[in-house]
């Protein structure tokens, strides 16, 4: 993967389990793409967030069903209430959004696409953009069988795999699919 170097340490990454009320529970195993600042400095201000919460609750990502959107003093997020997909930004500029494995299988050609059109779906959001923002991904919860092309194979209970490299917004959508095949690739390691 291309992109900026970043220091040894990774960014920290707030996934969507310490995002999201308490109880929100998804219905199955769903992948969640963050887009993390890779530089100090970057915060949204309440009421900038609070603009943005009805953009994320009327987002066609969240899909066609009621849609249940909230607010913390460290961000805003929507989500379907059915539990299956939704958006998230922090206060930190931290962008999120979660969506379920399709058709609880690991289909690394199809979810790649999917989490493509995720990395441009969140660089959309109405917000000014850091520099740079590094990517990460996640499964949560991960089934105790997965399928990987067609065999099952015993996977953990979550797969969080945080950032490696940033990227300039431009970059992140010119190359967002090359992107989203190694973040995938990253995702599979473990269930293979």
């Amino acid at each position: 993967m291309t992109g900026q170097s970043l220091s040894l340490e990774e960014l920290p990454v707030v996934w969507r389990s310490a995002i999201l009320p308490r109880q929100y529970r998804p219905r199955g195993p769903l992948v969640e793409v963050h887009l993390v600042p890779a530089a100090p400095g970057t915060h949204h201000a309440t009421p900038d967030l609070e603009r943005t919460r009805g953009e994320l609750a009327a987002s066609s990502f969240v899909g066609e069903q009621p849609v249940h959107a909230g607010s913390s003093e460290d961000g805003v997020w929507a989500f379907s209430t059915a539990g299956e997909s939704g958006l998230a930004v922090l206060s930190s500029g931290q962008r999120t959004c979660w969506f379920p494995l399709p058709e609880e299988s690991f289909d690394r050609e199809a979810l790649a696409l999917r989490v493509a059109a995720r990395l441009t779906a969140l660089l959309a959001i109405g917000l000014p953009l850091p520099d740079a923002l590094a990517p990460a991904i996640g499964l949560d919860p991960v089934a105790a069988t997965t399928t990987v092309a067609t065999r099952s194979v015993r996977s953990p209970g979550r797969i969080r795999m945080g950032t490696v490299a940033a990227f300039p917004a431009d970059e992140l959508r010119r190359t967002a699919r090359e992107i989203a095949e190694d973040l995938v690739a990253r995702l599979a390691a473990p269930l293979s």
